[in-house]
């Protein structure tokens, strides 16, 4: 962990809202981890799925397959790859429905040396190493605000559910708002395509956000989901997986995530909001991707 950027560490699992901030010419690439279940077919790019007539009963049973837990925590270990670079590091993550994800690296489990923090409001990422921090709201970024993706549209990537930018709850009502096409789900907003592959029991086993502009150039997200177990009376993975690969600066960088959980609980007795210590310095945001893609 020594040789790598605590700061870039965590703000690589921000990347899509790191990049699309400064309108970076930027491709996310669609790469398959072999964990994916077999059971699924090779997701195409969502504006690209063919037409058809909606499938309202696979719709509603991903949507009625979520998880109802209101706090998901559980000690994790924490793989990135990048370059010649395969590191992995203890952490922890707590979620707590429509209030938080937060994600902590701490090697050996013993000092937490980065954080990274989504609320409703704002992404904070937090180094306290070097004690940095980067903070940012969802209406200053541009890319983000004029496409609906907010704080409920991260959480349905890290709570494996179905969603609809500008929604906070989506409903087995709206499922008409969904097309289909043999295991996948479609949906298309604008410039923004999304696409849902599940497996034969319904739950989400990969899921590919699109977006297509002749200025922002093409962006790609493409998150995987496995091992899933149960959890409460559902199913829940516990293990996820995302690749991104970046030409920001006209040279090819691919940066893997993977986000191993060990043992899923539901504990509530932790604090949901962070204070940033009065000592910690702002950091500039092209400063940070910068460090991400020298990584």
């Amino acid at each position: 962990m020594k040789k790598l950027n605590i700061m870039a560490v965590m703000a690589c699992i921000a990347v899509p809202l790191i990049l699309g901030s400064c309108g970076s010419k930027k491709k996310l690439a669609d790469n398959t981890p072999a964990s994916t279940p077999t059971t699924t077919t090779q997701p195409t790019t969502p504006g690209d799925a063919p037409e058809n007539t909606t499938n309202l009963a696979l719709v509603r049973k991903v949507i009625e397959n979520a998880t109802d837990a209101r706090n998901i925590v559980s000690s994790i270990d924490f793989n990135i790859k990048s370059g010649k670079k395969d590191i992995t590091v203890d952490g922890k993550i707590c979620m707590r429905r429509d209030e938080v994800i937060r994600i902590q690296l701490s090697p050996m489990g013993l000092v937490e040396v980065g954080r990274l923090e989504f609320t409703r409001d704002s992404v904070l990422i937090m180094d306290r190493i070097h004690k940095q921090y980067l903070k940012s709201g969802y209406d200053q970024v541009s890319f983000l605000k004029n496409n609906g993706i907010d704080f409920y549209a991260l959480q349905a990537l890290f709570w494996n559910q179905l969603f609809e930018p500008g929604k906070k709850v989506l409903s087995a009502s709206e499922a008409s708002h969904f097309d289909t096409s043999g295991n996948q789900i479609v949906l298309q907003k604008g410039k923004m395509g999304f696409l849902w592959n599940t497996d034969d029991e319904g739950r989400i086993a990969k899921t590919v956000a699109s977006y297509n502009s002749s200025s922002r150039g093409t962006s790609k997200l493409d998150w995987s989901y496995a091992d899933f177990k149960a959890f409460g009376n559902k199913m829940f993975p516990t293990k996820q997986s995302f690749t991104i690969q970046t030409e920001a600066t006209g040279s090819t960088k691919t940066i893997g995530v993977t986000i191993s959980m060990k043992k899923l609980k539901t504990d509530s007795d932790w604090e949901t909001t962070t204070k940033v210590p009065s000592k910690y310095t702002p950091v500039n945001l092209k400063d940070v991707i910068n460090q991400i893609l020298k990584m």
